[in-house]
């Protein structure tokens, strides 16, 4: 029986990659192609474009056609990795005709969470209260085109969380979507350090990425207080738009992190924080959590809220004594939802 293979066009901070990983474990030939590593985050694994302007982009991404054409399975991160820019609907269309299994992971900014959350359809948009990045943000004729070609040639529909999953569900392709199947992370798995909190401080951390779109000024609002009023039990660190491997080497220490309050679920970065060992505060709410049916999550529930978020992060600092177990509980969510083996073997049904 001849093994399957599994392309992930695009990256999205170390989504792409972990899938691949996940394939990889199951026996599956599988690889990432990447235009640019996910920007300043510079994930440079698998097949990346060559090349310091669009031309000699152009001419590398010809060059790999015969190895991107060599996968049976292509699973999309975005629809805007198809472009005009890099030859987009000429490779799709490559893909449609040499009959490729596409499949869409629906995850990130695209046509159909803009509009869904224009018309208020999706609780908790992160958009809601501040302007999109441009006028027409994934509204523009090309965008509409891409999108079009996109999901009429995708066999399947796979949401990484909620928010997408509402935002698709009510668009013209909701027949092709499956289950939210959660976001795969090959972070590292630490030993969970045993800590005195009488004599040792307790870290939080809030990666800056994005701010008005990831509620930072609520959250640098809620840590400036609790540090007027905890300085001598807590330190409070917010590394900014630094390299995913930078980003991984802070997380040593850390007790507490704040992945994001403006949206129903939470992203990789959480997830990361989770392997290591942290505490997380994310919104992980009741839509989230019916989403994919789990009763019990160890992630603790923020508003966009400066109150609910030091309220939060309050609780947590006057019960020192649950910090270790709360710690224990959200890596093996973590490990139970979000590794790259099982989240490939969830995706693998719909694979040829």
């Amino acid at each position: 029986m001849k093994k399957k293979s599994v392309l992930i066009y695009g990256e999205f901070s170390g989504y792409g990659k972990s899938l691949a990983q996940g394939f990889r474990e199951l026996g599956y030939d599988s690889e990432v192609f990447s235009f640019n590593g996910d920007g300043f985050k510079k994930i440079n694994s698998g097949l990346n474009l060559k090349g310091s302007n669009k031309l000699l982009k152009l001419i590398s991404i010809i060059k790999l056609l015969p190895e991107l054409l060599k996968y049976k399975n292509i699973l999309i991160m975005n629809p805007a990795f198809f472009n005009m820019k890099f030859l987009g609907p000429f490779i799709l269309t490559l893909f449609k005709i040499t009959r490729k299994n596409i499949i869409l992971l629906c995850c990130g900014d695209d046509v159909e969470f803009i509009r869904q959350g224009k018309n208020g359809n999706i609780q908790n948009w992160p958009y809601y209260d501040i302007n999109l990045p441009s006028k027409n943000h994934y509204s523009k004729p090309s965008d509409l085109f891409v999108n079009y070609l996109v999901a009429t040639f995708s066999n399947k529909l796979i949401p990484a969380m909620y928010d997408y999953h509402k935002a698709w569900s009510l668009s013209k392709y909701s027949r092709k979507l499956t289950e939210t199947i959660p976001l795969a992370c090959d972070g590292k798995v630490k030993t969970i350090k045993k800590k005195n909190f009488n004599d040792e401080k307790i870290i939080i951390m809030h990666g800056i990425n994005r701010e008005d779109f990831k509620g930072t000024k609520k959250i640098k609002k809620a840590l400036l207080e609790i540090e007027k009023k905890y300085k001598s039990e807590v330190e409070i660190i917010m590394p900014e738009k630094l390299p995913l491997s930078e980003y991984l080497s802070l997380m040593d220490n850390v007790d507490i992190s704040i992945d994001q309050t403006k949206c129903n679920s939470y992203g990789m970065n959480a997830v990361y924080s989770m392997l290591a060992g942290h505490i997380v505060l994310a919104p992980a709410n009741q839509n989230f959590r019916n989403d994919l049916n789990i009763e019990k999550c160890p992630i603790i529930s923020i508003d966009n809220d400066e109150n609910h978020i030091f309220n939060a992060i309050e609780k947590i600092i006057l019960n020192k004594n649950s910090i270790q177990k709360i710690k224990e509980d959200t890596q093996k969510y973590a490990i139970e939802i979000h590794s790259p083996r099982i989240v490939a073997s969830k995706i693998d049904h719909y694979l040829l």
